[in-house]
């Protein structure tokens, strides 16, 4: 298991928004069971299965996945990277 903590909004709506947005998006690959505050995902890419829960409390402007499942090919290192990259590009 490995914590990642990347920023997230703390309004609510923009989080929402931020929210709705990453999973129209990623949802093709797996998917997502919760809200914008905190749940779970699993699914499946050409490399390997994934699976983890994600949460941030309202107010934080930080959000903290917890990866249960990655492929082995990726390093939890670059997982962060491209979810920081991901969730300033939404």
């Amino acid at each position: 298991m490995a914590l990642i903590r990347v920023p997230y909004p703390s309004d609510p709506e923009r989080r929402r928004a931020v929210y709705e947005r990453v999973l129209n998006r990623l949802s093709r690959y797996g998917t997502f069971d919760g809200t914008a505050d905190e749940g779970t995902f699993h699914g499946h890419t050409p490399i390997g299965s994934f699976a983890g829960a994600y949460s941030s409390p309202v107010g934080s402007e930080e959000l903290v996945i917890e990866l249960h499942k990655k492929p082995w090919l990726i390093s939890v290192s670059r997982i962060e990277h491209e979810a920081r990259r991901f969730l300033a590009s939404v």
